[in-house]
């Protein structure tokens, strides 16, 4: 036998060996499918994914070592039930591997926020929280509510998990050291103050009304007062008072005087007391018919940042320990956390949250169950606002339930409706003509699901159609069933809701003919006689129906039919004052959002933009010579 004929002998036997593997494999599933997976899985640090026999993810998870992680879902025995069927639906195991276990923390967030895996617990409404900051790159250091990454150079106070405690704590800041809040080129090109200065919120840096060293000052003592040294600053205040009292110089005393009053205003609404512990976070857990609560109420230097109740979507058999310490990892992905986290449940369940934490944050925190003192009263206080909300959040979710339940079996609907898409649409006399979709699931309103869309007439006939509601319709329609068509994320509706009458039903039931969607459960919604609330006909295919104005049924319908008629002014509303301050800049291409607001804020007006000269155009960032180009080539051809 030849060399040759050797090697593909041996390839031929390689390739039997990796398909019989392949076919092996096909026949496994749950902790068999993870046992003979998992010796493929290298020993690092990395994300794990299980998916089901449709490649659906079913849950998506991190280690420090893969290998040794997984390998653990195959000892069912040692799993919640809530694993257990997981690891039972499983046919295939994926992982990634990344650099560093807070690499691998970071990825598992955001694939957990963007897929939403059926066993993950999920922190539903994580937003990010805006800061404080004091803007350093500037000689008169300006002050803003910022949310997203920390890009600018300057001092971040928070996170404020209250956006209105941010408002509140912005406005006494002002009013107490009068301080700008105007961008750099609207400073750069005031010849006179604006009304903040005339309002005592600003000391007009701008036109010099303040000297650079007594600007600093003012924010040294913001900085002062921010990290928590009140009394200091209030001590200072009083000093100048009472010397520009003694002086005679009652004006200035007076201005004095309300800014001692600001400071005390906000010391009122924010100072908290707790021994030892000025930066702190706080989270109590309750569980209550399969859902749960997390109440967290947040302190920086002494002042609390605001409160805020969680509701995490999870499995109904998830424990205490799963939802926090999973909530704890996705909660703090994107924010710096405190030294000390105070729980309500044993702490001893969070020491890798521990870990991960500290190496992220770059110092050690810790997470403690307080058994006494003051610490044990914020538990407490936490602990009974979680319930409260909970068992709130249960009595909306069940009256929504019982309506939904009214709902089928008025309609006679097989099963309860998952997902009612409402429509309805909006426009100024044809102009800036829009259509909207709202979508009611079984838990209330999905605001996440609701969509927009801008009316896109058939130019030929535009002006026919411009004021014409069943055109609309038709187009909204026609775009939202074809996404269905295209896109599977676009989940079929139970049931489709319209704003109009018997023509619009008909309409809207042509369509849905015409897209093969003959099981959705079509109603509309006409107003009644003189438009009177409470008088509606509701047409459907069996029957023309009234409903009487008390009825719980009906009202619930017009709360629906309500908050897609609100969603749909709103979103004209915006779409026509966007298209009314249309700049200039919009005819030039290449230049958007980014760079409109770097040249202004460079030249300070369009003015002065359109005399510049293409070498400083092209000295700007972000501006390069045959942007520069066709930017100057622009302003000179309307010349």
């Amino acid at each position: 036998m030849g060399k040759n004929q050797k090697i593909v002998k041996e390839t031929s036997r390689n390739i039997n060996f990796v398909e019989d593997q392949e076919d092996y494999k096909a026949n496994l599933s749950g902790k068999d499918i993870i046992k003979l997976s998992v010796k493929n899985f290298p020993y690092k640090p990395g994300v794990y994914q299980m998916e089901n026999e449709k490649g659906e993810i079913l849950y998506i998870g991190k280690a420090k070592n893969l290998r040794k992680r997984v390998v653990t879902y195959s000892n069912q025995s040692g799993l919640t039930r809530r694993l257990q069927r997981m690891v039972s639906q499983t046919k295939t195991v994926n992982f990634t591997v990344t650099n560093s276990e807070i690499d691998a923390l970071l990825l598992e967030c955001t694939l957990i926020k963007r897929v939403k895996p059926k066993f993950n617990i999920i922190l539903r409404d994580d937003k990010s929280f805006p800061y404080i900051l004091i803007n350093k790159e500037h000689s008169f250091p300006r002050i803003l509510k910022y949310r997203g990454q920390k890009r600018f150079k300057g001092n971040y106070y928070g996170p404020f998990v209250s956006p209105s405690t941010a408002d509140y704590t912005l406005l006494s800041i002002q009013k107490t050291f009068l301080l700008r809040s105007c961008s750099d080129g609207v400073f750069s090109n005031r010849s006179r103050p604006c009304i903040l200065y005339d309002i005592k919120r600003c000391s007009a840096p701008c036109v010099k009304k303040i000297n650079e060293k007594k600007y600093k000052e003012s924010i040294d003592d913001a900085k002062k007062f921010l990290s928590g040294k009140t009394k200091f600053i209030e001590k200072k205040l009083n000093n100048q008072m009472n010397i520009a009292s003694k002086n005679q110089a009652y004006e200035e005393a007076s201005r004095l005087r309300d800014r001692i009053k600001s400071l005390k205003q906000i010391q009122k609404y924010q100072s908290v007391y707790i021994k030892d512990l000025r930066n702190i976070d706080i989270f109590a857990i309750k569980i209550l018919n399969g859902r749960s609560c997390i109440f967290g109420m947040f302190y920086r230097n002494g002042s609390n940042y605001g409160n805020k109740a969680f509701y995490p979507s999870h499995d109904e058999n998830s424990n205490e320990v799963e939802i926090l310490d999973s909530f704890l990892f996705q909660f703090y992905s994107n924010k710096d956390s405190p030294p000390k986290i105070l729980v309500n449940i044993d702490s001893s369940a969070f020491n890798n949250v521990q870990k991960v934490l500290s190496e992220k944050n770059k110092i050690l925190v810790k997470i403690i169950n307080p058994k006494i003192g003051e610490k044990l009263k914020h538990i407490k206080l936490a602990e009974k606002n979680a319930l409260e909300n909970i068992k709130l959040k249960n009595q909306s979710f069940q009256e929504h339930y019982r309506l939904l339940n009214k709902f089928k079996n008025f309609f006679n609907l097989n099963q309860l409706p998952n997902r009612i898409e409402i429509y309805d649409n909006s426009h100024t006399f044809g102009n800036q003509s829009l259509g909207v979709m709202i979508v009611v699931n079984q838990e209330g309103f999905e605001s996440k699901s609701y969509r927009k869309f801008n009316i896109k007439f058939d130019m030929l006939k535009e002006k026919s159609h411009k004021s014409n509601d069943y055109y609309m319709l038709e187009e909204v329609l026609n775009r939202r069933l074809l996404r269905i068509d295209s896109q599977e994320e676009w989940t079929t509706p139970d049931i489709i809701i319209v704003d109009g009458g018997k023509g619009h039903f008909n309409l809207a039931k042509k369509i849905l003919n015409k897209h093969k969607r003959n099981q959705v459960k079509l109603i509309s919604v006409a107003k009644g006689i003189k438009r009177n609330s409470g008088r509606e006909i509701i047409y459907s295919e069996e029957k023309e129906i009234t409903i009487k104005g008390n009825d719980p049924l009906l009202h619930f319908i017009q709360r629906m039919r309500d908050e897609a008629h609100r969603f749909a002014i709103n979103s004209h509303r915006k779409r026509r004052f966007k298209e009314s301050i249309k700049s200039v800049f919009d005819e030039i291409q290449g230049i958007g959002l980014k760079r409109k607001k770097i040249l202004l804020e460079h030249f300070g007006s369009v003015k002065k933009i359109s005399t510049a000269s293409i070498d400083e155009l092209n000295e700007i960032k972000g501006i390069n010579k045959n942007l520069a180009e066709e930017i100057y080539g622009f302003f000179n051809s309307q010349n």
